[in-house]
């Protein structure tokens, strides 16, 4: 419950407060007072788009704060826990939302900075604005599905229907992109195949390549390598003149001296590790010697296979290490490929059950909405008579969308299916004995539509913790005495819960359990908004100049406050709950 709205540097708002409380508030004030200013204040509240020259001429920063009493409205509470906001154990919740001109915009919430995604998803849940445009609502095709699915509480069925929609839904598009991808795959198939075999059979592997061109340039420069290799075994093998001969004896004739000279004891190291590098250098030629392969049939071979990996790399356009990634993936596409059949039979049996599925539930959400149309549309009746709608007629149209193309049968006729069923949901009116019944935003006359629109708001809000409903000017059109009976409605809304309403009508004013007076006035050179608490004398007077303003003649003057005196003593309590239905 909103226990107060603050409103600073906004239009023509300078400083104000607004005490809210308990019941139907009324809002009057004389034409271009700004009485739409507190709408939008709250509307900024809300988590609406709003301009920056809503900021004060001359001021930077604007902003909107509300607090609110949720410490009874424990699902309220529950809802901002699991959004990520903390209520205290008062249950005392702030919403401030800044406005600059130069610069971002803010939203505070309990002090802390928070997004405007966030305030909007709270918004609904403290804040409800209608407005004499909000009408437009009755031409919305999904207006009268989501009422009636709401009176119904058929979220359950609506959640059933839409999982088993989008299940369906990815079942057909993987069924058909396996479709299309054997379709593609058919014609390449044989070609896959053949690449896959080539490849195989090439067995390829990278090491063997480094060891191919190692191999291939021994066996082309063997006889060259074999001659080098002998010359040197020859100068490293023992005997005169041999290089390990006379390292071993450089070395043995200055070791004795080593003692002597520290320097030539480390040239002496350096000969003894020399004689033994040289021992293995032989040890080594040995062995390259005695394994160097001069076969004619061996070169062949290498250069064979050298150049099939050449001619793989060349035609594929890969090196060895993708060429055996490709035949893998190769391998992998004709296994899949081979296994198409039972694959498509696999996706279309669980298309088809899946199909079943959401069949199902859209036949239950159809009964479920043909079942309970009637009963909400009298309940609306009920509610929307006695507001000089005597004689109208409300039908909730529960069509099925017959499609000969269409997934699901529905009375033995197939239906296309969509997210929220498989119905088309239009509501019907008759505000004219005689007449044919037909679409309410185009049957009804705009002050029809309004008075309607707020039936149907009375009848699904939430009586349990029910927002705040600002009503802006929703009876522009109305009558006087069309007036009373909407009023009525109001205070009935009213009870237990707030009503906000911005009203023009004398008969529309006396039904408020609080009564509030915008104004304009002049201050420091400037025209600012404000606020006055109208109560007694004052009241009277408000609803007198509500009936015929302040310039006639005395006579009249007096007139109009006995008037004003009598409605506010002759007002009417709000409905009953039998007189308002059940809701279903």
């Amino acid at each position: 419950m909103l226990l107060e709205l603050r409103v600073s540097q906004l239009a023509l708002v300078d400083d104000l407060v607004l005490p809210a409380a308990p019941g139907l508030t009324m809002l009057t004030g004389e034409t271009g007072a700004g009485k739409s200013m507190i709408a939008g204040a709250l509307s900024v509240l809300a988590g609406a788009q709003v301009p920056k020259d809503l900021v004060r001429e001359g001021e930077d920063l604007a902003w909107v704060e509300g607090v609110f009493d949720l410490a009874e409205r424990p699902r309220t509470c529950e809802f901002l826990a699991r959004a990520g906001v903390r209520v205290a154990a008062d249950g005392i919740l702030v919403l401030r939302r800044e406005l600059r001109r130069q610069g971002r915009n803010r939203v505070l919430i309990n002090g802390l900075t928070s997004s405007l995604a966030l305030l909007e998803a709270i918004g609904p849940r403290l804040l409800q604005i209608q407005s004499q445009n909000q009408q437009q609502d009755l031409a919305d095709p999904d207006y009268a599905r989501d009422l009636l699915d709401g009176l119904l509480e058929c979220r359950d069925l609506q959640a059933a229907v839409g999982e088993a929609w989008t299940a369906w839904r990815d079942a057909e598009a993987a069924l058909a992109a396996r479709r299309a991808e054997t379709e593609a795959s058919r014609e390449q198939l044989d070609l896959w195949r053949y690449q896959r075999d080539e490849l195989a059979e090439a067995q390829l592997d990278p090491d063997e390549e480094a060891v191919l061109s190692e191999r291939l340039a021994l066996l082309r420069h063997s006889a060259a390598l074999r001659e080098g290799a002998a010359e040197a075994l020859q100068s490293l093998a023992a005997g005169e003149g041999g290089a390990r001969d006379a390292l071993g004896h450089a070395q043995s004739v200055l070791s004795p001296l080593a003692d002597l000279s520290p320097r030539l004891g480390e040239i002496a190291e350096l000969l003894e590790t020399s004689v033994t590098a040289a021992g293995e250098a032989q040890r080594s030629l040995d062995r390259f010697l005695d394994g160097l392969d001069l076969d004619p049939a061996g070169l062949d071979e290498c250069e064979a296979r050298q150049a099939l990996y050449a001619e793989l790399k060349r035609k594929y356009r890969r090196d060895t290490t993708a060429l055996i990634d490709y035949r893998d993936e190769l391998a992998r596409r004709v296994e899949r490929q081979d296994g198409a059949d039972d694959d498509l039979a696999e996706l279309t049996a669980e298309r088809d059950r899946l199909c079943d599925r959401l069949a199902e539930a859209a036949r239950l959400l159809h009964e479920r909405r043909s079942g309970g149309a009637a009963g909400v549309a009298r309940d609306a009746e009920r509610l929307i008579r006695p507001m000089s709608l005597a004689a109208l007629e409300l039908a909730f149209a529960v069509d099925p969308l017959y499609d000969e193309r269409g997934e699901i049968d529905v009375d033995g006729r197939p239906c296309r299916v969509e997210r929220n069923g498989a119905d088309r949901v239009s509501l019907r009116v008759r505000t004219n004995p005689g007449e044919g019944m037909g679409d309410v935003a185009v049957l009804a006359s705009g002050g029809e539509r309004s008075r309607i629109h707020l039936g149907l708001t009375a009848l699904r809000r939430d009586r349990l913790e029910p927002p705040l409903l600002l009503l802006d000017e929703i009876d522009s059109g109305l009558g006087m005495d069309a007036a009373a009976p909407v009023a009525r409605l109001l205070a009935d809304l009213a009870a237990g819960s707030q009503v906000l309403c911005i009203t023009h009508l004398p008969t529309m004013a006396v039904h408020g359990r609080h009564h509030w007076r915008v104004v304009k006035r002049g201050r420091d050179g400037r025209t600012v908004l404000d606020l006055e608490r109208v109560e007694g004398e004052e009241r009277v007077a408000e609803i007198a100049r509500l009936l015929g303003g302040r310039d006639a003649a005395d006579d009249a003057a007096e007139a109009r406050l006995s008037y004003a005196r009598d409605l506010l003593a002759t007002r009417t309590a709000p409905l009953t709950d039998a007189a308002r239905g059940n809701g279903g």
